[in-house]
């Protein structure tokens, strides 16, 4: 398996455990797993679009390696609307809050918002996923 699969191939595995938890009845643990799981998710998801990127446009349009910068690219190279994007920028400024969950509050709200990043996060891949499958 080469590098652009195996990350594809990993981001996939994170969304699949994230999406698992989310169906769970909810309680403080499944918040605070689905939150954990969250992180990963999105972690691996711009982690493989940067692969992506340098696989398909060259390493040229790498010129910032920070996650909301591959979601900018991620706009550019089609793999995300200009909705989805501004929507990424939020989770990933989500994503940083997630050293924060040890208030119950903001752990909550977080929480409210999580199934929308799931299915943000399925469509990026499976868009990346898309590109390099073309012939």
């Amino acid at each position: 398996m080469d590098k652009v699969s195996r990350k594809l191939d990993n981001a996939r595995q994170a969304l699949a455990r994230f999406q698992e938890v989310l169906a769970r009845p909810v309680d403080d643990v499944v918040r605070d797993s689905a939150i954990l799981r969250f992180t990963l998710a999105s972690e691996t998801a711009w982690k493989a679009a940067r692969s992506v990127i340098d696989d398909q446009m060259g390493a040229e349009h790498l010129t910032s390696a920070s996650p909301k910068a591959m979601v900018r690219e991620s706009q550019i190279a089609g793999f995300l609307t200009e909705e989805q994007a501004e929507a990424a920028m939020r989770m990933m400024n989500d994503r940083n809050l997630t050293i924060h969950t040890y208030d119950e509050e903001k752990a909550n709200e977080l929480f409210s918002r999580l199934p929308a990043h799931a299915a943000l996060i399925e469509s990026w891949i499976s868009a990346m996923q898309s590109a390099i499958t073309r012939p």
